[in-house]
Parts: structure tokens; C-alpha cells; sequence
């Protein structure tokens, strides 16, 4: 089996690792390659997805990374790779996001849930899901869309912020936010890759929702730093960027119980403070 990963960026990157310490066969699609990013044994082509691209080798699993363009409410990068390339892999696998539910007022959701769209973000990836369930029932391609929560790990922890002490929403106003640890999301997406026949929606979380700015404690805890102070809604809501205001106002709490009932006793999660520590020694930042 050919692994071909679209979009080499940070999780790309650590699905490669993956992947080449099991010994599988991984081909890279990136726009460059930062030389830190070079893995011995990863095939890398230099492409720009916005042209054609041909791939013959159909004993594949595609895995798409790239997330949609920052405008519109529609992918059209996806929509011109699709429209552009010749490909025809054994699966496809989808990294989307579990923003597409929206806000569900900090109630539980699954793959079944209403995607409450409030927000041109959330309208591009649920339209990225639809291009690729179109796509793939067209060309009778196995597909499973991975609806992923905030992706965390080494170098991209919220160090500087522990350090600074940003200040965090108070317990009773926090909205309920969902993580992965990238270790793990690199096994999931392994283990839906041998099932060869599966489709499906999944959300991928570690099942154990916490409050905004729950990770940040996590690494201040971790590196021995003094907490954070709290601060009201208003002031926080003032200095925070559009990203993190999208945050704030989209609580909710993942069911994982489809990915469980799928992969079972293979189905391996880390603690939110067992891969933190994991994730700062790994950085070199935690003895």
C-alpha cells in the first residue's frame, strides 16, 4: 500500500513519521519543503495543487491536509484539485474540522448533529466534505471525512502564552473546546487507512471536552509557571483574534462514540497532560 499525503504542513508531517516508522511507503505533495521537515525514506514532489496532477498508482490511500482558502464559502482550492488531477486511489482520507457543528450551547454532538454555520470558515469545510463524498461516489472511492477537534503536540503547545500569563475566560463563562494530540491523530488515520472498504463520518477528539484555555494551564502546570489570572468575557472578547472569537462562540462537546464502536481495543488515547508533557520534551522544554 502507497501512502500519498496532500498538504505536508504540521500534521502532514507527523502522519509521515508515522507511517515510515511502520514501515509503510509515503509519497509527500507540498508547495516546498522546509529541509527540518525532510524525513529519511519520504518520497517529496514539489507541486502546486492548483495544477494538474497525475497519480497512477491506485493501490494508494490519498490523505487530503490542505484546508480551504480564507475567502468565499466554498473550497476552491479542493474544487481545482479535483477538477484539474487524474487520481483514482484504493480510499481517500479527509482531515476536516469540527467547527462545521458551530455552536451547540456546550451540549454533546455527534456525527449526526446540526452544523449550525455561522461563519464563511465553517461553510468552506462543510463544502470541502460535500466535494469529497461527490467525488468519491462518482469514482466508487472509499471515503472517510474525519471531523478533527484543535490539533496539539510538540511545537504547537501555548508556551509563550503560559509564560506571559495571558489572561483566561473564568470557569463559568468558558465555552467547552475539544483536543487531539497529533501521536494519536497520526494512528487514527493509519488504522481507517487499513480498513481498505470503510466509509464514513468521524468525529476525532480525545472524548474528554475541557474549557478554553484548559491547555494553557496544562503547559503552566507542566513547566512549573504560575497560572493565569481570569478576566470577564468583555475584556478577553476585545483583544481576541477573529480565530479565537470563532472559538468562543462555538461550545460544544464531541462524541466519540462512532470512532470507538470502529476501531475498538485498537483505539489508543493520551491524557491532555500525559501528551503535554510528552509534546514539551519532545520540544526539549521539559526534563
Amino acid at each position: 500500500m502507497h501512502h500519498l499525503i496532500i498538504g505536508y504542513g504540521y500534521c502532514g508531517y507527523h502522519l509521515a513519521q508515522y507511517l515510515l516508522n511502520r514501515q509503510q511507503t509515503v509519497t509527500a505533495i507540498s508547495r516546498h519543503l522546509d529541509e527540518s521537515m525532510n524525513l529519511p525514506g519520504l518520497r517529496h514532489i514539489i507541486h502546486d495543487i492548483n495544477k494538474p496532477f497525475l497519480w497512477q498508482e491506485k493501490n494508494t490511500v490519498l490523505y487530503y491536509l490542505i484546508p480551504p482558502a480564507s475567502e468565499g464559502e466554498q473550497d476552491k482550492i479542493l474544487e481545482t484539485f479535483l477538477n484539474l488531477s487524474s487520481i483514482q486511489p484504493a480510499k481517500i482520507i479527509y482531515f476536516g474540522s469540527s467547527g462545521v457543528y458551530g455552536n451547540h450551547q456546550g451540549n454533546w454532538v455527534d456525527e449526526q448533529s446540526s452544523c449550525n454555520l455561522d461563519h464563511p470558515r465553517q461553510h468552506r469545510r462543510l463544502n470541502a466534505e460535500q466535494q469529497w463524498l461527490t467525488f468519491c461516489k462518482q469514482h466508487q472511492i472509499p471515503c472517510v471525512l474525519l471531523r478533527v477537534a484543535g490539533i496539539y503536540g510538540p511545537n504547537r503547545l501555548p508556551v509563550q502564552a503560559a509564560i506571559a500569563q495571558k489572561p483566561l475566560l473564568a470557569p463559568h463563562e468558558a465555552p467547552y473546546t475539544n483536543h487531539i494530540y497529533v501521536h494519536d491523530l497520526s494512528e487514527i488515520a493509519y488504522q481507517f487507512a487499513e480498513k481498505i472498504e470503510l466509509s464514513g463520518i468521524y468525529n476525532i477528539a480525545d472524548g474528554k471536552p475541557d474549557l478554553l484555555g484548559t491547555l494553557q494551564q496544562q503547559v503552566a502546570q507542566a513547566l512549573g509557571l504560575e497560572a493565569a489570572p481570569y478576566e470577564p468575557w468583555e475584556q478577553i472578547w476585545a483583544l481576541a483574534s477573529p480565530m479565537k472569537r470563532e472559538f468562543m462562540l462555538a461550545s460544544k462537546r464531541l462524541s466519540i462514540d462512532a470512532l470507538r464502536a470502529t476501531l475498538k481495543e485498537t483505539l489508543r488515547l493520551t491524557s491532555l497532560s500525559e501528551a503535554v508533557i510528552n509534546s514539551l520534551k519532545e520540544e526539549g522544554n521539559f526534563s
